[in-house]
């Protein structure tokens, strides 16, 4: 047991020793069993010991920090068990590079997200110098509105056959988005602006990233960008040296 939870313990059998010998019974349970002049003796007991001992509130932070990522884990495998035919089969999601590949990386993301601009440059120099990667891009639009309207006029744009190119365009145009910037986009892309338009407001776009919020709420992914390799979880921007430090790991477990 660690020394936090033994001092805690201890500080509580204090109390409860000193205060239940002179405390009140009632028969009514919901009635408070400290007066409030007891009450105020044990804040000032916890108070006195926590100024006395403050790296207990430091192993507390440590030991709460602990327990959520081990509960974060324990769903994500959950999820991840139950869920891997949409995470890594999804018609509605894009696949890049190899699609028998030795390796399947899952990326959420949105078109908004700094961290997802920085994430984009090593992760299309690894799709061109490895042959074996799967990439499977799942639209993840949290940023506000004009995220949306990015991620549907880029599936829109795949019923032209050209998702890919605008997903890339999209990630390396300069400045911040805003709708007539990302119509401006496909329009230099030669895409068809009104079956674009038209597309980008069908019910199985909405649908998809519909699916894609619901499997990220499953997974515990709560922001962008967020990638799961090998079955597991690395939230935030990788960069080249990371990814390919992760690459090398998967296929030596492989």
């Amino acid at each position: 047991m660690s020394r936090l939870f033994s001092c805690l313990m201890l500080v509580g059998v204090l109390i409860l020793a000193g205060s239940l010998m002179q405390a009140p019974v009632y028969a009514d349970s919901a009635k408070p069993v400290f007066s409030s002049t007891q009450n105020k003796a044990i804040e000032k007991i916890v108070h006195d010991y926590l100024l006395a001992h403050p790296e207990v509130i430091v192993e507390a932070m440590h030991e709460l920090e602990a327990r959520e990522k081990a509960q974060s884990a324990d769903k994500f495998d959950k999820a991840l068990a139950g869920n891997r035919q949409q995470i890594y089969n999804d018609p509605g999601s894009f696949v890049a590079g190899n699609r028998v590949g030795d390796i399947t990386i899952v990326e959420f993301f949105d078109y908004q997200c700094g961290y997802c601009k920085r994430a984009f440059g090593p992760l299309m120099q690894a799709l061109e110098s490895d042959s074996r990667i799967r990439l499977v891009l799942k639209e993840f639009p949290i940023l506000g509105p004009t995220s949306i309207t990015a991620s549907r006029a880029v599936m829109a744009a795949g019923r032209q056959g050209k998702y890919f190119e605008m997903h890339k365009a999209l990630y390396e145009s300069k400045g911040s988005l805003s709708d007539e910037k990302v119509i401006g986009i496909a329009r230099d892309l030669g895409l068809d602006i009104k079956k674009l338009a038209a597309d980008m407001k069908s019910p199985e776009i909405g649908k998809i990233i519909d699916r894609n919020y619901a499997l990220a709420d499953a997974l515990g992914i709560e922001g962008t960008p967020a990638f799961i390799i090998g079955d597991k979880l690395y939230p935030g921007a990788l960069d080249s040296e990371r990814l390919e430090g992760i690459l090398e790991e998967q296929r030596k477990k492989k």
